[in-house]
């Protein structure tokens, strides 16, 4: 996750009583051509769903998603892309609670359906695969680039001298890897299953998966962990 996204979860493990610090691994940018995803933006109206697996994917459709018609129902994977959609004055009709694998099972009966999914550069193609399956047509729009950054100098001793790593992206696990990883002491949390595959892809050694990939889902985690070594 980004700076902006990492620090409700960041304020809340202080509150906690953790020392934390938020170490930049990934930049999310505008997609290099726009044209596609501006297209989009002018013809919400004409989907039967619009989905968004995270808040950068609300984010770059924007202030458009006002003018979707009464038709047109948006789809979003967790409570805080839930919770961005709600911002801007839409209420999501389906919200999948655990992972873009749920969302296809929770729209019921796409056959003939139009469906937008806004989505990253280097989404997994699984999600549209899914949906097409189920008979809808869907249009997949890259609507933000997700670029592996070098952590900053400051960040490096954080890195090594953690207690716990959190990776809420296989993107941070591969900018991890490619800074030489974390400290041998540090426990690596992983916010799903698919985060910690990666993990273990690039021979980091996964500590914790969290039980649902959302901030509470971290939580959860590292109270249980931290708490059994207290």
């Amino acid at each position: 996750m980004t700076r902006p996204e990492a620090k409700p979860l960041a304020d809340e493990l202080a509150r906690l009583g953790a020392e934390v610090t938020v170490v930049p691994l990934i930049e999310i940018r505008p997609p290099e051509d726009r044209r596609a995803l501006q297209e989009s933006r002018e013809r919400l109206s004409e989907y039967d769903w619009i989905v968004f697996t995270s808040v950068n994917g609300v984010a770059a459709v924007g202030e458009a998603l006002g003018a979707i018609g009464a038709d047109t129902r948006v789809a979003a994977v967790g409570p805080v892309t839930a919770a961005s959609v709600q911002a801007l004055g839409i209420e999501p009709s389906f919200v999948a609670s655990r992972a873009s694998e749920d969302i296809a099972g929770g729209l019921g009966d796409l056959a003939g359906a139009r469906v937008l999914l806004a989505q990253a550069d280097i989404a997994d193609p699984r999600l549209a695969d899914e949906l097409r399956d189920r008979g809808a047509e869907v249009d997949v729009v890259i609507a933000y680039r997700t670029v592996l950054v070098e952590p900053p100098l400051w960040g490096i001793l954080p890195l090594r001298l953690a207690d716990a790593v959190v990776l809420a992206s296989g993107s941070a696990v591969r900018s991890l890897a490619a800074a030489g990883g974390a400290g041998d002491s540090a426990v690596l949390v992983c916010i799903g299953p698919k985060t910690a595959a990666v993990a273990r892809e690039v021979g980091l050694r996964v500590g914790l998966v969290a039980d649902e990939t959302t901030s509470d889902g971290i939580i959860r985690a590292l109270v249980e962990h931290f708490g059994e070594r207290a």
